[in-house]
């Protein structure tokens, strides 16, 4: 009657749970709070429903008879899972018998005396009375049988019984009381559909073990089952059985269980692990793994499909788990198991308090209907059941005529298979195919908690493998020789003659659609400034760099012996300068020099000119004194140059030092605290001999060790480090906000592993946000002779390279899989979502979109990735993060230009304390043909993109808008700036000096126009008046008087050239 299947091994059925039922001893209690909370729910249910058929209609008393079990056969009746529910195991050849107001239980004589033990205990607000009867082997309880109809007879009105009729029992014990009971003429009712409502709703106490239980499940299939799947299809073991698969990860369940904390004997294999692959398949939940099978293995462009099945039982309590594991998946296999699991979340989105069981059928048949009709006749007919002590509670089938509701606190297993499913174009093994996915969840008064936490997106279950590079070469080589030919057809398009241009009316409408786009993200782009800017004035802050005071000395006589009043003295220990001020010693600490030079002027001697900082030029000194007088300049004269220009070569030095100290100790001070690594008791995933940059030993060679993936976070660990402090350096998961993994490349000798982290760590002495793993698979001089002419026919040759091939094909396998790992150890983006997106994931540049340009001083490879614009390969790194990018403008772009260049300006430009020249960068020199390529990708990336012929002096075009930010803002932003039409007339412009926009002749990047800042302060007046204070007082006005009209006339100005500038003149600064 009950859901059974035969075991491939283990223990018998009795012996299943904690105790065996002929073995208890004295230590056995029964636990008075689970037994009193269940008989109460048990009445409750019973009372309430007393009239209808399921609880035996009308029944004066309930008879729950436990026979023996059938050592051959694995059963789930009803009877035992009753006394799970009740005492916590199960017992065997025990009579159970609830009365209108007692509660009896007939056992043998162990068990009994611990019933008795609990019926001591019972408080009196229970309510029921615990009446203990001891078997007597004697008369075959036949005492005992005549006892309990009489207490049965004295329930109420005493006629009619409640029992578990279909169930089949085994043994003597409840053969003899069938026989009484039937000879006693007591009306038998059958209360299976009761007993099996009132055990669908678990306890408190059985959730809390099916989530543990579940956790073990989950770990068990992604540490063991999955994790030895993928080393078998890595190792290309074309002989290992998926029978000999099953009974290890049976074996290792057990050892799980301890690492989880939990007893070993309170976890039970219900099922033997289900492997199934090579086109067979069975979705049946009974299916077994064969025999002498082996793994199907996938080969190049021949997929391989794996359905991995683990069902357990945690203190009586079952859950199941399954997945589908994808090899070299088609497109269509692809897609139908995304259809799939779109399907498996409908399901669970649609399970809830008080909705049919049948709507889940009805979901996900809709959702079918709508993606792809054809997987419904292919979809299995039962979507799941309910769990619980049984595997599969038939009474809760998840079809499409199950009326039934769902309740709060019921443990249901959620399983979507399609199967007998082809590949019309492939044969063999991987001809056929299957889908499954199963989950164990909780029903919960929200909704529903899916408790198995084993990623099921396509992206967590699907890999790609390849045996033969020099195909997947080929295939990119085509690639980018029709990405040419597309670039090539677009410049066309674009450029070329009559036949082959696109229409004049074509080209307006694409122009049209993109300065539509173009409006409406500069829109979006000015409101997201005015919250950046508001923001920063909300919370304050200034442009000026705070620079503390520091001091060399307490008083003088802390002076050094050799200072004297009549020469310099430079003393490093304090850092400080001493200068003869009238004959005294002067110090002055390295910070307050600003810079200095040194000129020999022939007859005249040698002059040594040292500048100091002053109040202004964004520096604040802190001046608590606004009367004191700041020294800016001092300069010193000698006829022999030896002593300057040693003096100068130390102060240079001094000075050098002293900002690399000042530079560490503002890294450190700037770093934000973290939490510690959590180290991995186990191995983790791991590759070894890796080489890591920034470099920790300074101006040696290239630090080697290994990287190891931990609980949450990276650690690698350097061999020979030069300082105990040195040995480690760790990473958290959490702190990575890009992870970019590079394989081999025909451009770089590196494969590489590179991580951009969101606040920076000390690496060595230096702090960065920058940092990366690499090993060359060719070392520099092994490049160069592979220039050298070689033959075709060498034996040797082709030996050497094939070997060179396989082993760069090892180091890439190597990678990916260290990579494909360690993302299931990434934590999840929400912490209350465990399966939901992870805060991260791997970023593999696209080598087929691959652009040239110069980023820094030389011209390299640039590959566009899905966040990112990245050359990774030689140093130091290029990483534009494109979602941090406020514009995008393509400069020098004309007819007749075989190259162009492109800036983009940072967000940050706003902020208070940003430095204008680190607030873009420039891209120069990139090939034509890759304008479209670029452009293509920016605009997946919603940018603001503009264009123009002349470079632009971005340092002017910044400072002028977050001057002018309110009007600007509130005219478009860069619209008011970029977007106008470039056929205007501004020949009448011609003649006016634009002092404010100014066109870089050169294409160098954001540094070359740093120099105007770099000039001496000294030299500047505070107050740059166009007006002088003495042509002013000719005119008869006095000196408060001249400079009052002074600032009238500048403001007037400065408002009329401004609102000149925002209508006609501003796009000149990019002209």
């Amino acid at each position: 009657p009950g859901a059974s299947c035969r075991r491939s091994g283990g223990q018998a059925g009795a012996e299943t749970g904690p105790w065996t039922a002929a073995g208890m001893g004295d230590e056995v209690q029964f636990d008075v709070t689970t037994f009193t909370d269940a008989c109460t729910r048990i009445y409750a249910k019973w009372e309430a429903h007393a009239g209808e058929e399921a609880w035996g209609t009308n029944a004066d008393a309930l008879v729950i008879v436990a026979g023996s079990t059938d050592e051959d056969v694995i059963q789930f009746p009803k009877s035992l899972a009753l006394h799970a529910c009740i005492f916590g195991i199960e017992l065997n050849d025990v009579l159970l018998v609830f009365c209108e107001k007692k509660i009896v239980i007939l056992a043998a004589s162990k068990k009994a005396k611990i019933s008795q033990a609990l019926a001591d205990k019972l408080p009196e607000s229970f309510g029921k009375e615990l009446q203990v009867l001891t078997r007597d082997k004697t008369d075959k309880d036949a005492a005992n049988y005549a006892k309990v109809l009489q207490i049965v007879k004295e329930s109420k009105s005493g006629k009619r019984v409640g029992t578990l009729s279909k169930e089949k029992n085994y043994g003597d014990f409840a053969k003899k009381w069938d026989e009484a009971l039937k000879e006693s003429g007591l009306e038998v009712a059958d209360v299976q559909n009761g007993i099996a409502d009132f055990l669908a709703v678990k306890s408190a106490g059985q959730l809390e073990a099916a989530k543990k239980g579940a956790a073990l499940n989950s770990e068990t299939f992604k540490k063991k089952l999955q994790a030895k799947i993928l080393d078998i299809v890595d190792q290309e073991d074309k002989k290992f059985m998926m029978s000999k698969l099953s009974d290890d990860i049976e074996e290792k369940i057990g050892k799980m269980a301890k690492d989880q904390g939990l007893k070993e004997e309170d976890v039970e294999v219900v099922l033997p692990p289900v492997i199934q692959s090579g086109g067979v398949y069975d979705l049946k939940y009974t299916a077994q793994t064969k025999d002498k099978e082996a793994l199907h293995l996938p080969d190049t462009g021949v997929p391989a499909i794996h359905i991995c099945s683990i069902s357990i039982r945690h203190k009586l309590v079952t859950c199941t788990l399954a997945r589908t594991l994808l090899f070299n998946a088609k497109k269509e296999q692809a897609d139908n198991y995304k259809i799939l699991h779109g399907a498996f979340e409908e399901c669970v989105n649609a399970i809830k308090p008080g909705v049919r069981l049948n709507k889940v059928y009805e979901t996900c048949a809709a959702y079918l209907k709508d993606k792809k009709p054809e997987l419904l006749e292919h979809l299995q007919k039962e979507l799941g059941w309910g769990l619980g002590y049984e595997i599969r509670e038939k009474r809760l089938v998840l079809d499409e005529k199950n009326k039934h509701t769902f309740h709060a606190g019921m443990i249901f297993c959620l399983r979507l298979g399609v199967d007998k499913l082809e590949l019309k174009h492939i044969k063999g093994p991987s001809h056929n195919y299957a889908l499954l996915i199963a989950d164990t969840l909780i029903v919960t008064e929200d909704g529903a908690e899916v408790i198995t936490t084993v990623g099921k997106k396509h992206s967590k279950v699907s890999w790609n493998v390849s045996d033969e590079p020099e195909e997947e070469e080929k295939k990119t080589d085509k690639k980018n020789k029709a990405s040419e030919q597309e670039i090539k057809k677009a410049l066309l398009d674009k450029y070329g003659n009559e036949k082959t241009r696109k229409t004049e009316a074509e080209e307006a409408e694409q122009r049209k659609m993109f300065e539509e786009r173009n409006r409406k993200l500069a829109q979006e782009r000015v409101a997201e400034q005015r919250r950046r800017v508001n923001k920063d004035l909300t919370e304050g802050g200034g442009s000026a760099s705070a620079r503390s005071q520091v001091s060399g000395y307490n008083g003088p006589e802390d002076f050094p012996h050799k200072a004297s009043g009549l020469q310099l003295c430079v003393d490093d220990s304090s850092s400080t300068l001493l200068v003869p001020i009238n004959g005294v010693p002067t110090p002055f600490h390295v910070s307050t020099i600003k810079n200095m030079g040194i000129q020999q002027q022939g007859l005249a001697g040698t002059v040594l000119r040292i500048n100091f900082l002053s109040p202004g030029a964004g520096i604040n000194i802190g001046m608590s004194n606004k009367h004191l007088v700041y020294l800016r300049e001092l300069s010193f004269r000698a006829q022999d140059s030896h002593n300057l220009t040693m003096v100068h070569k130390q102060i240079s030095d001094m000075k050098k030092a002293f900002s690399a100290a000042e530079r560490e100790k503002k890294a450190r001070d700037e770093l934000v605290p973290q939490e510690a690594l959590r180290l991995n008791p186990n191995r983790g995933p791991r590759l070894q001999t890796l080489k890591i940059y920034p470099n920790i030993q300074a101006r040696g060679k290239k630090t080697e060790g290994d990287l190891e993936a931990h609980v949450n976070g990276f650690r690698f660990t350097v061999k020979k480090a030069p300082s105990p402090d040195l040995r480690h350096v760790d990473i958290l998961y959490r702190n990575i906000k890009h992870a970019f993994y590079q394989p081999s490349h025909r451009a770089s000798t590196l494969i590489l592993i590179h991580f951009r982290l969101k606040n920076p760590i000390m690496v060595g002495k230096n702090s960065t946000k920058d940092i990366q793993f690499f090993v060359e698979w060719m070392d520099d001089g092994e490049s160069l002779l592979e220039n050298k002419r070689k033959n075709a026919y060498d034996r040797d040759e082709i030996e050497d390279e094939n070997r060179q091939k396989q082993m760069v094909q090892k180091l890439d396998g190597e990678f990916k899989r260290f990579c494909d790992r360690t993302q299931e150890l990434i934590p999840p983006m929400d912490p209350s979502e465990p399966d939901g997106d992870k805060v991260w994931e791997w970023d593999i540049p696209y080598s087929e979109l691959e652009f040239q340009g110069n980023p820094k001083s030389s011209m390299v490879e640039l590959y566009p990735s899905v966040n990112c614009i990245v050359h990774l390969a030689t140093k130091p790194v290029c990483i534009i993060e494109l979602d941090s990018v406020d514009l995008a403008y393509y400069e020098r772009v004309r007819a007749g230009n075989t190259n162009f260049d492109i800036t983009f300006v940072h967000k940050q430009f706003l902020d208070p304390d940003a430095k204008i020249a680190d607030c873009w960068q420039r891209i120069s020199s990139i090939d034509m043909k890759y304008y479209d390529t670029v452009k293509d990708v920016l605009q997946k990336s919603k940018l603001v993109q503009f264009e123009g012929t002349m470079q632009v002096n971005w340092n002017n075009v910044l400072k002028d808008y977050i001057k002018n930010f309110d009007d600007i803002s509130k005219d478009g932003g860069w619209e008011v700036i970029f977007g106008g039409d470039d056929s205007e007339n501004d020949d009448d412009e011609e003649d006016e000096e634009d002092d404010e926009f100014h066109v870089s002749s050169g294409s160098g990047s954001s540094g070359s126009e740093e120099e105007d800042s770099e000039e001496d302060y000294s030299s500047i007046p505070e107050d740059s008046d166009e007006y002088s204070e003495e042509s002013l007082s000719d005119e008869g006005l006095d000196s408060d008087e001249a400079e009052a009209w002074a600032a009238e006339e500048d403001d007037r100005t400065a408002r009329e050239r401004k609102e000149k500038e925002l209508k006609q003149g501003v796009k000149r600064g990019r002209d």
